[in-house]
């Protein structure tokens, strides 16, 4: 929270500068979302790099047990994963960034950055298929 009260105290110190050309809402979307970036930068280890052949692996749930899940109950196991994997797989699979922009922007290898979602997927997967 305090992370997007900063993104927002930022939008509010650098109203001035604003282009009506842009739609506001981006602009403040943006603003927001790199602060939340810088902040990940400053707080995120290195990590060693694993080669990149043993990643992107595709992941399959049963149907069955997805369906047993709620949007809150996927919410609370996305915030069980430990955070750097969980910024980077926001921001790969929600945010729709690529491994190449999480890399430049997370300072890390993109390798790295493949390894966290991959590391997401099978966590999740056996969180979801073990979920009652």
């Amino acid at each position: 929270m305090a992370v997007l009260n900063h993104g927002f105290l930022k939008v509010f110190k650098y109203l001035s500068t604003y282009d009506d050309k842009y739609e506001f809402g981006g602009w403040i979307y943006r603003i927001v979302q790199y602060t939340a970036i810088d902040h990940v930068r400053k707080h995120v280890r290195k990590t060693k790099q694993l080669p990149t052949q043993e990643l992107d692996v595709e992941i399959e749930i049963e149907s069955n047990a997805i369906e047993k899940l709620y949007a809150d109950d996927l919410i609370s196991l996305l915030h069980r994963l430990p955070y750097t994997t969980k910024v980077v797989f926001n921001l790969f699979a929600i945010e729709g960034f690529s491994h190449t922009d999480i890399a430049k922007e997370l300072e890390m290898s993109v390798g790295t950055s493949k390894w966290h979602v991959n590391n997401a997927r099978k966590r999740l997967k056996k969180w979801i298929e073990t979920y009652e």
